[in-house]
């Protein structure tokens, strides 16, 4: 609201357009700077040249902030030439830029701001129409009335948020009532909880190993028996499925108490000239000795796991900023549980609803989110990082077990009802049931419509103000 105040000041006193970019950048940068305040904490061993986290914190902010300022700039601009009111034109355009910040490889919808409302699950439950997108359109278009209501001290504008807010949440309250509460083959998530220090030495992969099999071994004796165990991204910090010693101790476990173990890992393999090609992998280790897989991260994190646009520029990958250099993987995987059918998303790639939805389309009963957040400490981002996740779920009425090496270790079901968690930083086992899927819903089946309508709104919104002519005085 209050750059919608600032925002309307300065369409009023029509200043030029690079006013209104600056206007946004600032609000931006400010916005960013604090949000992402977490890359300057992240811990040392997440980045091969530690004093970089500190000029990357201040790029990030400003890059993103790139996005605010053409939101205002062209919200600006085309209200004014168009003779469209602000409270109009703001939620629309400022909705298509965020599509645009979401997209390509420099794609980070963290901040979106429907996420701002997942402690309140009956507005969390819009997702199934729209995705987070339709809960962020809701928020804007709330603070535009909110603002009209403070701007010009009229009742109708009141009324009309208040009936904003209130006709979601009676849905969203009717949904959560009626959705059924059925229980389902039980799953184990593994919280190993290893120190990146550790994990990433090389010196201790066999006592790692070994906890990961301590704690599987508690997850089967439980009553009643999972049908799965699940540990995290690149648990061991090993190249798991290649190691044959490591391998063979994960099959004769699997083998010994008839539980298949789901592990993310390390993984390579050399393409037609011997290069070899490192990814970011998961797997399923079968009672039977098979390994299904792997699946290979498909969206990779920009300049922390390959330099982005190296497809297009390869020259790119020569440049050293500590970053990993995976190669994207290409493909879902489906993978077989007594759950039903299953995909994963690898970290990152869970801050995006289209790869959850595509997975759902494919054939996936349930979504197996698994991430190390060890990086972020015990802050900021280890709560909106888990929270995003949940979004997926409610997205397409499956449920979710997101497993991550030091928390947050979490399940729920399709709607997001939360069914159980471990304290982060600690050792754990969660055992809980998983609710076979709800209703397929009209996100899933029309994908981010939203977005687009926000698109073609702002592309009429051009249109017009291309052929209106400029207002005078």
């Amino acid at each position: 609201m209050p750059l919608l105040v600032a925002l309307d000041r300065a369409i009023q006193s029509r200043l030029p357009a690079r006013a209104l970019f600056r206007l946004g950048w600032s609000f931006g940068f400010v916005f960013f700077l604090i949000g992402t305040h977490w890359i300057a904490l992240l811990s040392d061993v997440a980045i091969t040249v530690p004093w970089l986290k500190y000029p990357a914190w201040a790029a990030a902010a400003a890059y993103l902030a790139l996005f605010p300022g053409l939101a205002t700039l062209l919200t600006g601009v085309l209200c004014r030439r168009a003779r469209v009111p602000l409270a109009l034109g703001f939620p629309v355009v400022f909705l298509a830029v965020e599509a645009l910040r979401a997209s390509g490889e420099l794609g980070f919808p963290w901040f979106q701001p429907g996420y701002t409302q997942q402690g309140y699950l009956p507005l969390v439950q819009l997702a199934s129409l729209g995705s987070v997108t339709l809960v962020t359109l809701w928020v804007l278009i709330l603070n535009a009335l909110l603002w009209r209501a403070w701007a010009t001290r009229r009742a109708i504008f009141a009324v009309a948020a208040l009936a904003l807010l209130a006709a979601p949440w009676a849905w969203g309250s009717a949904v959560l009532a009626r959705a059924p509460r059925r229980a389902g083959p039980e799953v184990a998530l593994i919280q190993g909880n290893v120190a990146g220090e550790i994990k990433w030495s090389g010196k201790h992969q066999g006592q790692i190993l070994g906890t990961f099999l301590r704690l599987s071994g508690e997850a089967a004796h439980h009553r009643p028996r999972p049908a799965i165990a699940i540990w995290p991204e690149t648990a061991t910090g090993s190249y798991l499925a290649k190691q044959l010693d490591q391998r063979l101790q994960v099959a004769s476990f699997a083998a010994r108490e008839s539980l298949p173990v789901f592990a993310g890992y390390a993984d390579y393999s050399f393409d037609s000239t011997g290069h070899p090609l490192y990814r970011n992998a998961a797997g399923l280790f079968q009672p039977d000795g098979r390994l299904d897989g792997p699946y290979a991260k498909r969206h990779l994190v920009p300049f922390g796991e390959r330099m982005p646009f190296e497809s297009l520029f390869p020259a790119l990958g020569t440049i050293e900023l500590g970053q990993a250099e995976w190669t994207p993987g290409r493909e879902v995987r489906l993978f077989p549980s007594a759950a039903g059918a299953f995909t994963c998303l690898i970290c990152f790639e869970a801050i995006f609803p289209d790869l959850a939805r595509e997975d759902v389309r494919r054939g996936a009963r349930w979504l197996v989110n698994v991430t190390n957040d060890e990086w972020f400490g015990n802050g900021a981002a280890l709560q909106q990082h888990a929270a995003m996740a949940v979004f997926r779920a409610v997205e397409n009425h499956v449920s979710l077990a997101r497993c991550a090496n030091t928390g947050l270790t979490l399940a729920t079901d399709g709607w997001g009802r939360e069914l159980g968690r471990l304290p982060v930083f600690r050792e754990g086992v969660l055992v809980t049931a998983l609710p076979p899927p709800g209703p397929p819903t009209p996100f899933t089946a029309a994908g981010d419509w939203p977005a687009t309508l926000a698109l073609i709104g702002a592309a009429a919104l051009a249109l017009r103000a291309l052929t209106a002519r400029e207002p005078r005085g």
